[in-house]
C-alpha cells in the first residue's frame, strides 16, 4: 500500500466471515494506491460505498461508484482510492460462485466473465446490493454472534449470492468494458522509470525525454490519475519506500540519513520535514516504534 496524500494515516477496518464468504469494509482518511496479487481460490468483488467526488481507479480505469463492480479477475490488484474513500471487498470462493450461477441458469458468468474484472450494473441494482451490505455490517457491529448461527449463514448465502448474480446484466460483454484513463500507458511507463531511478536525481524534463513524451502530457496524466504532479508523485513514492524500510529493518543496521540517501534524499533536514508532513511523525518515531515491536515492548 502506498499513501498518496499527506498527514497521519488512519483507517477503519471491519472483516466479517459468514460461512465461506468474507465481507471486508475499509475506510481511510488518506488517498492510497494498492498493488499486489489477487487470491486464487476466491473472487474479490469490490464495491465503492462512499459518495466521494474524487475518482476511484482500477487498473488505471475510472470506476463509477453508482454502477461498477470490479476487481474479480485472476490478475494483480491495482487500484487507487481517494481521501475519505470507503470500499467493500466481497470474497467468494470460485466454486461457490459458479454453483449459484448455474442454479440461476447464468451460464454466461463463466471464467470468461471472471477474467473481465469489471461489470456495470443498473444503478437500482447497485443500490439493492449496497443496502444489503449495510444490513450485514450493521449486524456485525451490533449483533455479531447472530451472524454466526448456521441458519443465518444459509440465509446470507441464499439471499446475497442470488442478489449479486441477478443484478449482473446478461449482456455484460457489451457493457463491461471501461475506458482506461487518458495517457494510462504513458503513466505506467513513467512509474517504471521512477522506480528504477529512486536513488538518482530526476527532473520532469529528463523523464519526458526518456519516454519521448512532453512534460505537459505527463503532468496532465499524473494529475488526472493521482491528483498530483509527476515530481510530487515521485517524492511520495520515495517517502513511502523509506517508510516501508524503516518499518521492516533492524534499527541498528543503518542510520536514517543513510537510508534516506538511498532513495534520493540528500538533505537530512528537508527529508525529516517532508516525512513528517506526509505521515504525521518523524522518521525517528517510526524507527522507535519498529524497535519496540521487535523487542516486544508495548506503548
Amino acid at each position: 500500500m502506498i499513501q498518496l496524500t499527506a498527514e497521519f494515516f488512519q483507517s477503519e477496518f471491519l472483516s466479517i466471515q459468514i460461512g465461506n464468504l468474507y465481507f471486508i469494509r475499509h475506510h481511510g482518511n488518506q488517498g492510497i494506491q494498492v498493488c499486489g496479487e489477487n487470491l486464487n481460490k476466491y473472487r474479490n468483488f469490490v464495491i465503492i460505498c462512499s459518495e466521494n467526488e474524487e475518482e476511484f481507479y482500477s487498473h488505471r480505469r475510472p470506476i463509477d461508484p453508482q454502477r461498477t463492480i470490479f476487481g474479480f479477475h485472476r490478475g494483480e490488484v491495482d487500484f487507487i482510492v481517494p481521501q475519505g474513500g470507503t470500499i467493500v471487498n466481497i470474497l467468494i470462493p470460485v466454486e461457490i460462485f459458479h454453483a449459484y450461477a448455474d442454479q440461476l441458469q447464468r451460464h454466461d458468468l463463466d471464467d470468461n466473465f471472471l477474467n473481465k474484472n469489471y461489470v456495470n450494473l443498473l444503478p437500482t441494482g447497485m443500490r439493492e446490493i449496497k443496502d444489503y451490505l449495510k444490513e450485514i455490517f450493521w449486524l456485525a457491529e451490533h449483533k455479531p454472534s447472530w451472524l454466526q448461527q448456521d441458519h443465518v449463514v444459509d440465509i446470507v448465502n441464499n439471499d446475497f449470492l442470488p442478489l449479486l448474480i441477478s443484478k449482473i446484466p446478461t449482456k455484460w460483454n457489451s457493457k463491461s468494458s471501461l475506458k482506461p484513463s487518458r495517457r494510462a500507458k504513458l503513466i505506467a511507463q513513467a512509474e517504471q522509470e521512477m522506480l528504477a531511478s529512486f536513488e538518482k536525481p530526476l527532473t520532469l524534463k529528463q523523464l519526458a525525454q526518456k519516454l519521448e513524451s512532453s512534460s505537459s502530457a505527463l503532468s496532465y496524466g499524473f494529475k488526472e490519475l493521482f491528483g498530483m504532479s509527476p515530481m510530487r508523485y515521485l517524492k511520495v513514492r520515495r517517502l513511502n519506500a523509506v517508510r516501508q524500510r524503516l518499518k521492516a529493518s533492524e534499527p541498528e543496521n543503518f542510520t536514517i540519513t543513510m537510508l534516506a540517501s538511498q532513495f534520493g534524499f540528500w538533505s537530512a533536514g528537508h527529508f525529516a520535514r517532508d516525512y513528517k508532513a506526509m505521515f504525521g511523525e518523524l522518521p525517528s518515531d517510526t524507527l522507535q516504534k519498529t524497535a519496540k515491536v521487535s523487542l516486544g515492548v508495548d506503548g
